[in-house]
């Protein structure tokens, strides 16, 4: 039974992919969106409670992904960047589609995410400053938005450097001297 729940909401989540690809988020209706996923509605609505409930459960299996990751790397920062990079890789057609889509605000959230690191992070924003010659709200917002733009071309672009040569570009970068400890 699992696995029946498990494939049915991966066909879901693909036939919107595809969808996602051709139509505007607004545009996608639940009969399309069953209908590309080969399921019916029925079987829809005993997963979710309507297409926001659908996006947000994405969202959350998004976020807790990463979450898990952290979690796992939180002792090496470049073993958690590549395996996020990485998840953003082996998932690229999903994230290459909600990148484009305003309606996802994926870059609002991969920038409150970089933001939220060098929150939790008390030595990053000297560095950061140092490295921009900048009063600090400006380099904070350079750097937050250089790297924010560096994720999301680099999964538009479809993911062409690897997750381990980006983390490189993404190290070697100014800045990032408090991200390597």
């Amino acid at each position: 039974m699992q696995q029946r729940q498990t494939t049915t909401k991966s066909d879901i989540k693909e036939a919107f992919i595809q969808l996602l690809a051709t139509r505007n988020l607004e545009d996608i209706t639940i009969s399309q969106l069953t209908k590309k996923a080969g399921v019916n509605r029925t079987t829809f609505y005993l997963h979710y409670l309507d297409k926001q409930d659908f996006l947000e459960q994405l969202k959350e299996e998004t976020l807790s992904t990463v979450r898990m990751i952290l979690r796992k790397e939180t002792f090496y920062p470049k073993e958690a960047l590549e395996a996020i990079l990485s998840y953003f890789q082996e998932n690229s057609a999903f994230f290459a589609e909600i990148a484009k889509n305003p309606s996802f605000r994926f870059a609002d959230n991969i920038r409150s995410f970089i933001l939220g690191m060098i929150e939790s992070t008390p030595r990053s924003r000297p560095v950061i400053v140092a490295a921009y010659q900048m009063p600090e709200r400006y380099a904070i917002t350079m750097y937050v938005s250089g790297l924010t733009g560096l994720i999301v071309d680099w999964i538009i672009n479809g993911t062409q450097e690897s997750p381990q040569q980006l983390t490189k570009i993404i190290l070697d970068s100014p800045g990032m001297e408090w991200f390597k400890g």
